[in-house]
């Protein structure tokens, strides 16, 4: 490896002009040499003069230039060396591409600009959306590609996806979830399809900015963000529900549980009102608007036979009877810690570690009943 990133420094730094080499290379604490050596070769003259120095200099040579000369192949060999552990596989690879066959992969602009924007240095054509696409993908038709009959993952892997750099993947990643290309509703859903797939590298697509009003995304190590394997589970259920805004309230109470444990809190209530309310009306039941969340979470378990009543196991009503609990304590936590309501001189401010409770607590419990409606409509029973 360390033979091949002095290969590739070589190469990254081939576009300095020759006479101006050597400055350069002495900048990044190589021997000095004269203009006519390096017009000579360039890849030998840095060659030379990486060859005398350790494996780890080199390696903070590499970083150095890459700043200066950003190269895919270059920051490659370099995320290997650093990233050891936390690279994503080839076959994570292979799955994020198939899975974005599901959309399309620029969204509401034009695929050739998506394409060189991330792969300058490939040629593309310049003809009309109907022309070709470009060299690198053999003369493919560009109408090919938007009648679906060229799938995304064909596309990318012409273009070299699965062999560039994952810090560039993953940049490509959040661009094609860019606000600039597509909804938020298709934003959430492209994000709910791959994040299955990065979680198994340690890795999850998330919200991380605001352009306009609108969210950005960005890939980040879910260790370092406290992202829960089963804030995934419960997010793949509850899109189902993303248009009566259910997986936007959970959304909210998972990116508040850290920086901001009161709104998580009232996040978390939201989001079962959310549920419950969406359960009802698809089954007609009437709701006044002053009804509390106790209130609501009685008449959507009894609409989808999970009231305590319902049943003569005593496990079942047990059981049943603890989830209504579990929802009556949570709206009064709200209330006490909530930030919904002005608090006293002795408020005793939630940390984390209730949000995290208040949200895994509403979001196990949306799942369930988000579940049993999916269940009971898709058995042809009133939900």
């Amino acid at each position: 490896m360390k033979t091949q990133l002095r290969h590739l420094i070589a190469d990254a730094l081939y576009v300095v002009k020759s006479h101006t080499l050597p400055s350069v290379c002495e900048r990044y604490g190589l021997g000095s040499g004269t203009g006519s050596e390096a017009f000579s070769s360039k890849t030998r003259y840095v060659m030379q003069r990486l060859e005398r120095l350790s494996d780890e200099k080199v390696l903070g040579i590499a970083r150095e230039v890459l700043e200066d000369y950003p190269d895919d192949k270059l920051r490659a060999a370099v995320e290997k060396i650093d990233l050891e552990g936390k690279l994503i596989s080839d076959i994570t690879r292979d799955h994020i591409a198939t899975a974005l066959d599901d959309f399309s992969l620029s969204g509401s602009r034009n695929l050739p600009e998506l394409l060189r924007k991330h792969w300058p240095k490939r040629e593309f054509d310049q003809s009309s959306l109907g022309g070709v696409l470009g060299t690198v993908l053999d003369g493919v038709n560009f109408s090919s590609v938007a009648s679906g009959k060229l799938k995304s993952s064909e596309v990318l892997k012409f273009i070299g996806f699965l062999d560039d750099s994952q810090t560039k993947l993953f940049e490509f990643l959040a661009d094609v979830v860019h606000p600039m290309r597509r909804s938020s509703e298709e934003q959430e859903a492209i994000a709910a399809r791959l994040n299955p797939i990065l979680r198994r590298d340690g890795y999850a697509l998330v919200k991380h900015g605001i352009v306009s009003g609108y969210p950005t995304y960005k890939v980040v190590d879910v260790a370092a963000t406290g992202i829960q394997p089963a804030d995934e589970l419960i997010s793949k259920v509850l899109i189902s529900f993303d248009e009566s805004g259910v997986h936007t309230a959970w959304q909210k109470a998972l990116e508040r549980r850290t920086k901001d444990p009161e709104g998580a809190i009232t996040a978390a209530k939201t989001l079962l009102e959310t549920v419950c309310k969406h359960i009802l009306d698809e089954g007609g039941t009437d709701y006044g608007p002053n009804d509390d969340l106790p209130k609501l979470y009685s008449a959507a378990s009894e609409q989808l036979n999970l009231a305590p009543s319902q049943h003569s196991e005593s496990v079942f009503k047990q059981i049943l009877g603890n989830c209504h609990s579990i929802v009556s304590n949570l709206a009064g936590l709200r209330n006490k810690l909530g930030d919904s309501h002005g608090q006293g001189k002795k408020y005793v401010k939630p940390q984390p570690r209730h949000a995290e409770l208040a949200v895994n607590l509403a979001g196990s419990t949306a799942m369930f009943l988000v579940a049993t409606w999916d269940s009971r409509k898709s058995n042809g029973a009133s939900p």
